[in-house]
């Protein structure tokens, strides 16, 4: 008569056990989901944040090198227009030292046609003299 009663008993207990062991494993399970949801969404907020960070870096490093090269375009158009300006004043005293050199040049081409007329009138009156006295 025990037996019965025994096996009941152990039935019951193992169905128990089992009944504490299932709602055991889906408290665990319900555990591990809300668990790997939380970390899913950290995840998901951290990768949101640095694609955030990311797009803001790029930004401003975008701003930044506009920046700079404007600022650089900006050296680049002052050198040329300085470099212009001493390419005019180069050319402009250029000019000046040829024009200087020419009428230097024709005044001493004056000089010697002067030089070289009185020699010829010189030398034509000795010629005169030499053979009027070689005539009387």
């Amino acid at each position: 008569m025990s037996d019965p009663v025994i096996g009941k008993a152990t039935e019951a207990a193992t169905k128990r056990q089992s009944f504490e062991l299932r709602k055991i494993h889906g408290e665990a399970d319900a555990e591990i989901r809300k668990a790997q949801e939380k970390s899913a969404k950290e995840v998901a907020q951290v990768k949101k944040d640095y694609d955030v960070q990311l797009e803001t870096e790029k930004t401003n490093a975008e701003v930044k090198l506009s920046k700079v090269r404007s600022s650089y375009n900006k050296q680049i158009e002052e050198e040329k227009q300085r470099y212009e300006k001493l390419l005019s004043e180069i050319k402009h005293e250029q000019a000046e030292r040829l024009a200087e050199t020419k009428q230097n040049h024709e005044e001493q081409i004056q000089e010697l046609d002067i030089k070289h007329k009185d020699y010829l009138d010189k030398a034509t009156q000795r010629f005169e003299q030499e053979k009027s006295k070689l005539e009387a």
